[in-house]
């Protein structure tokens, strides 16, 4: 009996069964990629754990245009919101802290059990730049 996509029916045996293929693997929005003004680690929690750009700005419109005369909505409080926000990056901040300073101590000492030169020269060179009251 002959094919009914004759005289196509064999090629179709030779193509693949699907015929989609992805333009961008592994993108999607919630990946996007910003470049951050400050340490990007502490920019990408706060805005995933503490409040987004947008968030974080209509809280400071509101709270301007409060000072400004305008009227907020009921049980409104921009200023307690900013507040708050500025309490959870502070947190954020001191914990990237401690755990910068953990890293990097993990870091030299798996360096100075491979090599013990190479991490004494580089600690000798962070020494030798700290400068003022705390070097």
């Amino acid at each position: 009996m002959q094919s009914p996509w004759w005289p196509f029916g064999s090629l179709f045996g030779l193509a693949p069964a699907q015929l989609n293929q992805p333009i961008l693997p592994g993108w999607s929005f919630g990946n996007v990629t910003v470049n951050y003004a400050g340490n990007a680690d502490i920019e990408r929690k706060v805005v995933e754990d503490v409040a987004s750009y947008g968030r974080q700005l209509g809280i400071i419109i509101d709270l301007v245009l409060n000072m400004n005369g305008d009227a907020l909505e009921p049980g409104e409080d921009p200023l307690g919101q900013l507040r708050e926000i500025a309490a959870k990056v502070k947190e954020i901040k001191e914990r990237e802290k401690g755990s910068l300073s953990e890293r990097a101590s993990e870091a030299m000492a798996k360096l100075a059990e491979t090599d013990r030169d190479a991490a004494r020269r580089i600690a000798r060179d962070y020494l030798g730049r700290a400068t003022g009251p705390t070097g």
